[in-house]
């Protein structure tokens, strides 16, 4: 599966406001089904189930796999905010993708997705370009050491990736926007 084909994906759902992140991952589970066999999807996948020390991953689960299609495992995770809280989400699309990178590494996947879908024009422009910021809104490369934005562990708690990174925001329907990126 490669770019284009997701981007096709999801110009095939039709976004609307009343969307939370599961209708999202639903939705595009059906979009999935009518390309691979039904039986090698699964959502919210326990990476325990693949005899991976889950101890050494930033996260326990995948928001979706699909296992050997022609002898391809991919792995995607999701994510749809909608409710603000920008610099934090933000974050939580860095942590993806760490753990996606984690994937990668066990060897037992060959692509790997992060794919961010909002409506919310605060990911993409704003007053902020710099720090967490610069990556989402300035085309600035996401790479090395992403410091947590807030809270009581700002600058001390971070999520090193080894990749680097270029977000494109595209546009969808009803002032929806997206970008995906493949580790």
């Amino acid at each position: 599966m490669n770019l284009v084909k997701i981007d096709e994906l999801l110009r095939n759902i039709k976004f609307d406001n009343f969307y939370i992140e599961a209708t999202f991952q639903f939705k595009l589970l059906m979009q999935l089904a009518k390309i691979y066999d039904e039986d090698c999807i699964f959502p919210e996948r326990n990476i325990g189930y693949y005899r991976l020390n889950q101890k050494i991953f930033s996260k326990k689960e995948a928001d979706i796999i699909i296992e050997q299609y022609n002898g391809l495992a991919i792995a995607f995770e999701l994510k749809m905010p909608m409710n603000g809280q920008v610099p934090e989400q933000m974050y939580k699309f860095v942590e993806d993708i760490k753990f996606l990178e984690e994937l990668k590494a066990s060897n037992l996947f060959d692509k790997c997705y992060l794919i961010v879908v909002t409506n919310d024009s605060d990911f993409w422009q704003g007053k902020k370009n710099d720090g967490i910021y610069a990556p989402f809104r300035s085309g600035v490369s996401l790479k090395g050491k992403i410091y947590k934005p807030t809270g009581n562990e700002k600058n001390e708690s971070f999520h090193q990736i080894s990749g680097e990174y270029h977000i494109s925001w595209n546009v969808l329907i009803n002032n929806f926007k997206y970008f995906v990126v493949e580790v």
